[in-house]
């Protein structure tokens, strides 16, 4: 079983590099690699893959059971934090609100003076350095 996106996407590009052998129009894995991340939006597998890697750390699997709206638009989520409250966190091309509990698991306490910089929108934090570290 794949742990981890990435980990599923090479299986699939796998699959359908046999796939296109079978049907008679071998390509290498790399081109695999680059019709998947085309085929979802991506410039490159290369832009794929570090997009999923960077997220994961902010999406990882054991989250997912914890409360969260997803938008997808950078404004609307903006509009959701301004008028409920919460974070606003990137995902890939969308972009959800959690709550307190959601930061916790991710390791953080909410009285950390970087959280406190960076702010509750993290897709335009309000202090990049704080965000940094």
């Amino acid at each position: 079983m794949p742990s981890s996106r990435i980990d599923s996407i090479r299986i699939k590009a796998k699959l359908l590099q046999k796939a296109k052998k079978r049907a008679g129009n071998p390509i290498a894995l790399k081109e695999a690699y680059e019709i998947i991340a085309r085929s979802s939006g991506f410039a490159s597998w290369r832009d794929m893959k570090s997009t999923i890697e960077k997220h994961e750390v902010l999406r990882p699997s054991r989250a997912s059971a914890l409360w969260n709206i997803w938008y997808a638009t950078h404004s609307e989520g903006q509009k959701h934090i301004v008028d409920h409250g919460g974070f606003l966190l990137p995902y890939q091309k969308q972009f959800f609100v959690c709550d307190e509990d959601y930061i916790r698991s991710l390791g953080l306490e909410l009285d950390d003076s970087d959280l406190q910089l960076v702010g509750y929108d993290w897709v335009t934090p309000k202090d990049h350095a704080a965000w940094r570290v």
